[in-house]
């Protein structure tokens, strides 16, 4: 399990297994995150079956945490994680090598280097920015002495405080720059109706052959969460998710019932008979 702040950019690797439910991801989350920076405003996470639970769901609600989640099957919803877990995965090859099942020891590892690596959108590591300075390396000979005065470890930390603010709000507006450029800008309306695009990823191996529709629908709009995120009535034969984003809904044009006029015309054929 991959937790990253979304500030500081510091990220938590936390071992667990596939079998675990909604109860146990809880205890591990209170047990490595809580206790050490406290109970979260917002989570964003993907929609796994133990995030979507009833359990999850009222467990926050009763904390005044708001729960965010994002897009079936698109991942750029969450793209911060998932680099992560690309960075993860990387860093995990490279630790464990021939022992692949040694991947558990090497977890604390992988952290403390991803959290002393400067980020790419705050161009700080993220242990400079939670505890105001770098944590010590094995190489590292002295330590540097404390700030005796309060008041200018204060000054500091809001100075530093601003500028990673400043800094993230520079990268994340460059971000969405680049991605605007591939963007369909549309909105819908709840009534509206929309085909929908079935991605092969939505439904189990086999379901869908290469020769089916690419397009299901129409089928009317529901919810209107965002700008990006729509709930659309499917049926409930097709077992997926509601929420779509708006890269896979097209607007439903109606076929124009207009009869058009034909005109007869009488063949006319001609036989020459010869003598």
């Amino acid at each position: 399990m991959v937790i990253v702040d979304r500030f500081s950019k510091m990220a938590h690797f936390v071992a667990c297994r596939k079998s675990l439910d909604a109860v146990n991801i809880a205890w591990l989350f209170f047990n490595e995150i809580v206790r050490l920076h406290g109970l979260p405003r917002s989570i964003t996470s993907d929609r796994d079956v133990k995030f979507v639970s009833h359990f999850w769901r009222e467990l926050w609600k009763r904390l005044h945490t708001s729960l965010n989640l994002s897009s079936a099957y698109h991942p750029q919803s969450d793209g911060q994680t998932e680099v992560v877990n690309r960075t993860l995965g990387n860093m995990l090859r490279c630790l464990v090598q021939h022992q692949p099942k040694q991947w558990e020891n090497a977890l604390s590892q992988a952290e403390f280097a991803y959290n002393s690596m400067p980020n790419r959108s705050t161009g700080q590591c993220p242990f400079a920015i939670v505890y105001t300075k770098v944590l010590n390396h094995l190489f590292d000979i002295a330590i540097l002495p404390k700030c005796a005065n309060k008041s200018a470890a204060a000054l500091t930390d809001q100075c530093q405080s601003d500028e990673v603010r400043m800094k993230l709000i520079t990268s994340n507006s460059t971000y969405k720059k680049a991605a605007d450029l591939h963007r369909r800008h549309v909105s819908f309306e709840p009534g509206d109706l929309v085909l929908i695009r079935l991605r092969k990823d939505r439904f189990p191996t086999g379901a869908n052959s290469k020769l089916s529709p690419c397009k299901f629908g129409p089928v009317p709009i529901l919810k209107r969460i965002n700008d990006n995120a729509y709930v659309v009535d499917l049926p409930d034969t097709m077992h997926t998710s509601k929420t779509f984003n708006v890269s896979d809904l097209f607007p439903y044009h109606p076929p124009d019932d207009a009869g058009s006029s034909s005109i007869q015309v009488e063949p006319k054929i001609s036989i020459a008979g010869g003598t």
